[in-house]
């Protein structure tokens, strides 16, 4: 295999609950990264001390808000070397996620990967029917040029970023990768592989109302990647309604009633 130099980069907003476990699994690697780079963006909570423990990082503090799209140019950007790696904040690598995957950059260099993500905190009924219904995944198998690779984890060789103008800094907090993906599967010479084999876990742990935040902004920014309007609120209204219904039925249909009522 050879010696690949890999920056990651984390872009944190008020993720105290999570990103030091975060920044333990990729420092655990069995393939060690050559640069770790923190993006916090302004977080208002405890984020700033605890990244104060770890040592040899790269800390950038963001003076405002700046929102997903800003902070993935940023971290890229702000990388020295030409492999370039991302996780959120609330995601952890398995130890052989970065020597399972970059072993595909030895077969085609101009690529983007994502691996396997799964819920960890699957005993909450909340967290397994997002788990259900809304997984990071494209399954168990390896998919060249899936829909899109999910942000959540990926991998991609700098070249790609310049070719492509970097990410849509309007996309705030969701669908900049969906929009990305878009754009790379529009230039022949570059490929999305979704590699099942690297996994990591989301720690996301929701309730009620914060499920409803996460699949609104999914839809908002996902599907519909067009600014707000009201009759854009309205359509996006009846077709999360619709989602609802029919995934109450389906789950009725396969007797899981566990997830008709949280």
């Amino acid at each position: 295999m050879n010696n690949y130099k890999v920056s990651i980069y984390i872009p944190a907003f008020n993720a105290e609950k999570t990103i030091e476990q975060s920044l333990n699994s990729i420092i655990n690697q069995t393939y060690k990264f050559n640069e770790i780079i923190v993006i916090n963006d302004k977080s208002n909570d405890s984020t700033s001390k605890i990244l104060t423990k770890f040592k040899n990082i790269r800390i950038i503090e963001n003076k405002n808000n700046m929102g997903l799209g800003y902070n993935r140019n940023l971290g890229v950007k702000m990388s020295t070397n030409d492999i370039v790696a991302s996780i959120d904040a609330d995601v952890v690598l398995d130890k052989k996620w970065l020597e399972t995957i970059i072993k595909y950059f030895e077969i085609n260099s101009l690529i983007m990967c994502s691996g396997k993500m799964t819920e960890k905190y699957l005993d909450s009924k909340i967290n397994e029917w997002r788990s259900e219904y809304y997984s990071q995944n494209w399954g168990n198998n390896d998919i060249e040029n899936p829909p899109f690779l999910y942000g959540c984890n990926t991998i991609q060789h700098k070249d790609i970023w310049k070719n492509i103008n970097g990410y849509n800094e309007e996309l705030f907090t969701n669908g900049e990768d969906i929009d990305y993906s878009d754009r790379i599967k529009q230039v022949k010479k570059f490929k999305l592989i979704y590699c099942s084999q690297a996994r990591c876990e989301h720690l996301q742990n929701d309730d009620i109302n914060s499920l409803a935040d996460r699949i609104w902004r999914y839809h908002s920014f996902g599907y519909k990647l067009k600014k707000p309007s009201i009759l854009k609120t309205l359509k996006l209204s009846l077709k999360q309604f619709k989602f609802f219904i029919n995934r109450s039925i389906k789950d009725i249909c396969k007797f899981r009633f566990k997830f008709i009522k949280f």
